[in-house]
């Protein structure tokens, strides 16, 4: 069971990151019905809390407090790790194209845009799409020593639900009605509300609901009848921008984002047999992470691409990166999934380099290691037949 819903995510995954992707080109995967800016992220948060487990807020085999802190350090790590090599990475890339072609998309690197603008913003535009790296590991960190807290007094589940539902209703409130954008703390401090409440319906999804919920066809009627109802009653003001803290006042980002995870887990649950390990649809959920981190610049390698083939020349390129791809509306197909295969196998390479890379360091470490004596027997002495 475990193993064929582990399947499920990762081809939820991969129809999240496809959606992330499309989104850049305009284009509604599920059509306007489920607009991706109205689930994909949430997606992805809900994702994260389907994984989180309990043990690390219960402590498991004692010392609860140091569990936590070792687990919240890991999170740091392995997000903010990443997060900060791309944009390294992207920082230099941006300033390359600045010299060599006297272009700029984005701002260019220095020391504070390096470390700590991306708390609130991302100034190179290739590495655009990792806010969500950050964000994951300070929202995670943030549901942990939480969800630790509510275990330590022992409250009930209708009540954490309650408080959960609370910091969305907070961050909605916070949002300005006017759907504008917004900036320093205060768009820290409602990605965080908000991000929290869909990492909590992905942790209640798996302890609670996951055996509850029915996956058939007239519970997808009812879904996709209250996304229609949503539409006509919010007017269409049904997406939700977490990357700049924009949320509509109603109810749509605490409803529309389930029901387009209710059709993405529906579809997912109809590939899972079909899908193999090793397949390419497996390849794509499980390198989501490189996906989203190269596909602008992928999009944006394509499009340079497009360009000399029509015989412009780089004075041509577009006056951005995001939004103003050449001819978007025509090759958005290409783009997407051009980027999509381009950054899946970017992601395996990168994975199967790192592994090696890894096993050679651990085999050298262990080669500098002395070789220990038998027990009991002297170090200059023979050993025996």
């Amino acid at each position: 069971m475990s193993k064929t819903f582990n399947m499920e995510m990762n081809i939820a995954k991969a129809i999240g990151i496809l959606a992330i992707v499309a989104g850049h080109t305009r284009w509604n995967i599920f059509g306007d019905l489920f607009i991706n800016y109205s689930w994909h992220v949430p997606l992805f948060f809900f994702i994260s809390g389907y994984f989180f487990k309990t043990a690390i807020i219960t402590g498991g085999g004692g010392q609860p407090v140091k569990q936590l802190l070792e687990w919240c350090k890991k999170i740091i790590c392995r997000y903010l790790g990443r997060f900060y090599a791309y944009h390294f990475f992207y920082g230099g890339v941006i300033y390359l194209i600045y010299i060599w072609f006297d272009k700029l998309y984005g701002k260019l690197p220095t020391l504070k845009l390096l470390i700590l603008a991306p708390v609130d913003s991302t100034p190179f535009n290739f590495n655009a799409p990792n806010w969500f790296l950050y964000q994951l590991a300070i929202s995670l960190c943030c549901f942990a020593i939480l969800m630790a807290v509510l275990y330590k007094i022992k409250l009930k589940t209708v009540y954490t639900s309650v408080l959960f539902l609370l910091f969305a209703i907070i961050a909605i409130l916070l949002s300005p009605s006017d759907f504008s954008y917004v900036h320093g703390v205060k768009q820290i401090f409602i990605k965080i509300l908000i991000s929290l409440f869909y990492i909590y319906t992905g942790y209640l999804y798996k302890i609670s609901l996951e055996n509850k919920i029915k996956y058939n066809t007239k519970t997808l009627g009812i879904v996709i009848l209250i996304q229609i109802l949503s539409i006509i009653i919010f007017n269409n003001t049904i997406d939700v921008d977490l990357k700049w803290a924009r949320l509509h006042h109603n109810m749509s980002a605490l409803l529309c984002p389930f029901t387009g995870i209710y059709l993405v887990l529906f579809i997912s649950k109809l590939l899972a047999p079909l899908v193999k390990e090793g397949s390419f649809i497996d390849k794509i959920g499980r390198n989501t992470l490189h996906i989203m981190a190269n596909h602008v610049f992928v999009m944006f390698l394509i499009s340079i691409c497009i360009l000399y083939i029509d015989g412009k020349s780089t004075a041509d390129w577009p006056a951005g990166v995001l939004n103003a791809y050449y001819k978007m509306h025509k090759y958005k197909f290409l783009y997407a999934f051009g980027s999509l295969v381009i950054c899946t196998y970017i992601g395996e390479f990168l994975n199967f380099t790192g592994k090696n890379i890894k096993n050679k360091f651990i085999n050298w470490t262990n080669s500098l290691k002395p070789v220990k004596a038998p027990c009991g027997q002297r170090h200059d002495a023979p050993t025996k037949p």
